[in-house]
């Protein structure tokens, strides 16, 4: 990935940029038709009257610096803006927490006498949301180690080299520092909810708050079927999914609590596909604890005693309370000898997940960490609106622009082009700009954008995609040049074409843009310029 710096227009110098003004804009309305000519020839409707137009869309391309549209199409229409919502959230806790924050994890105690710990083992989570296998820096793909409790065994074994050979009082999972909510943000389905991307909020989860499940059918119908479940710590998790028949209705395949532990329930169909799913866990403070207890257990450390979660808990009447402890300080007060400790990437790492991966736990969790950074309670509906208070005051929103919540999951939230490109356009003059364009999927080489956009030249195209079943988006920045560089964002909602089908029709615009302007650039290569671009 090339590096970037920050992009700081100049002023407009006739005997340095040739053209006047009214000519440059001449040579802007060739391009819109230029572009309206190859979006034609490939059939796409984008630039037809919105009466023929498959879908509600909103698009703008400008150039980065100027206000003036290159191609406009309802820019100020409030669509859902599906994962693209990310770029706000993203450049909002860069802003606020720095490139080089880093979240901590502690294991406490009470003290340690002879080996054996006084009182519990408290677990303390900092918000992490790289409690996992996954290796950092990002390098093209989501890579993981073999071993998905990695990071657990090196706290235990840290908890090993202090000396301690014993856990006799239990686990007490900390989910801090921010309240854990029931229930989900407005918009999120119920289906949503079931699989990884639509995991619960907690300061303290492993595994992305998911855990993969392989389910592959038993040969007869009504026998259970053959299920491989990553991570399953102490066989905590139980398969009961039965096997139908071939005509027989299935049950949705999900994880859920009863009062000795989980249960994979659900059913397939026999003869049908093994199914691979990340399913959401249900109690993640609680499934972290569980793993650390086992894998404390196989470094040679005895643990008995109950796993308890402890937390800030929200109270309809009495609003946030402490459960467990009287307030977050003061678990530190009753086990204040640090053990061990585990250390997150900085955050201009963290971010190159959420983006080119689109994790939505890891943005949500990240958002509420900022909320709490500048003395607000750190719940969901906080940090939204400390969100959108922050874009607000910026400039970077018009109109009705809606935040719901921080990962774009949800179908209430509402954004317009001119949202988006106000936001990349104010971002390349902040001094986070280097960290947060590497954080953008690269067309044809990683994240999202891995199988797409391969005609293009590498370091060409950087951009957030979006998806959902009836919302595709794509924004970001096209370097034609070094010194040429736009900004432009693609809504499109309630389209009749598949989304296959749509998201190439966006593919094909995006790519006719990125001819048609660089045509423009061969033709008089100052007709639209930028201070800088791609470096490398």
């Amino acid at each position: 990935m090339p590096g970037f710096v920050s992009m700081r227009v100049p002023q407009y110098d006739p005997a340095k940029l040739g053209p006047s003004p009214v000519l440059r804009h001449l040579r802007m309305l060739l391009l819109c038709v230029i572009c309206l000519g190859v979006a034609r020839a490939q059939a796409m409707p984008l630039l037809a009257p919105p009466a023929s137009t498959d879908g509600r869309w909103s698009v703008l391309l400008e150039k980065i610096g100027d206000s003036h549209p290159l191609v406009a199409h309802r820019p100020d229409a409030l669509l859902a803006p599906a994962s693209v919502l990310k770029l706000f959230s993203t450049a909002y806790i860069l802003d606020r927490l720095g490139a080089d924050a880093r979240q901590c994890t502690q294991l406490r105690a009470r003290g340690l006498d002879q080996g054996t710990l006084q009182g519990p083992l408290v677990f303390v989570g900092g918000g992490d949301p790289n409690l996992s296998s996954r290796r950092f820096p990002y390098t093209g793909n989501s890579e993981h180690e073999a071993d998905s409790l990695v990071v657990l065994r090196e706290l235990a074994e840290q908890l090993w080299q202090a000396g301690v050979r014993r856990v006799p009082d239990g686990i007490v999972a900390v989910d801090g520092p921010f309240p854990a909510e029931t229930g989900s943000p407005p918009g999120w389905t119920e289906d949503d909810q079931r699989f990884w991307y639509g995991a619960p909020i907690h300061g303290l989860y492993i595994n992305d708050a998911s855990v993969l499940v392989r389910v592959r059918p038993a040969a007869k119908p009504g026998a259970l079927a053959t299920v491989q479940i990553t991570p399953n710590p102490q066989g905590f998790i139980r398969n009961a999914v039965r096997t139908v028949g071939k005509r027989q209705p299935t049950e949705p395949v999900r994880l859920v609590t009863d009062t000795t532990g989980w249960r994979l329930s659900g059913s397939v169909r026999a003869g049908s596909r093994t199914l691979v799913a990340g399913l959401a866990q249900p109690d993640p403070p609680r499934f972290a604890a569980i793993a650390l207890a086992e894998v404390l257990r196989e470094r040679g450390i005895a643990v008995s005693g109950d796993i308890r979660v402890r937390g800030l808990s929200r109270n309809r009447d009495a609003g946030l309370e402490e459960s467990g402890f009287p307030e977050q300080a003061s678990v530190l007060t009753h086990a204040g000898l640090l053990l061990a400790e585990h250390w997150s990437p900085p955050l201009a790492e963290e971010i190159q997940v959420i983006n080119k991966v689109s994790q939505n736990t890891h943005i949500e969790t990240l958002t509420r960490l900022a909320d709490i950074a500048q003395g607000r309670s750190g719940t969901r509906s906080s940090a939204v609106a400390g969100l959108e208070t922050w874009a607000r005051e910026r400039g970077l929103l018009a109109g009705q622009t809606r935040f719901v919540d921080a990962s774009g999951l949800s179908r209430d939230d509402r954004l317009s082009a001119s949202d988006l490109v106000s936001l990349l356009n104010w971002a390349t003059q902040q001094p986070w700009w280097p960290e947060y364009a590497a954080s953008l999927p690269e067309a044809g080489s990683d994240g999202t954008l891995r199988h797409r956009f391969r005609t293009l030249d590498a370091g060409m195209l950087l951009a957030k995609t979006g998806t959902l079943s009836d919302a595709i988006s794509l924004a970001g920045i096209l370097y034609i040049k070094p010194e040429q560089a736009y900004v432009f964002a693609i809504l499109v909602n309630d389209f009749s074409l598949s989304r296959a089908a749509l998201r190439g029709a966006l593919d094909r615009l995006v790519q006719g843009w990125a001819r048609a302007l660089a045509l423009a650039a061969q033709d008089d290569p100052k007709t639209v310029r930028s201070a800088s671009g791609p470096n490398g």
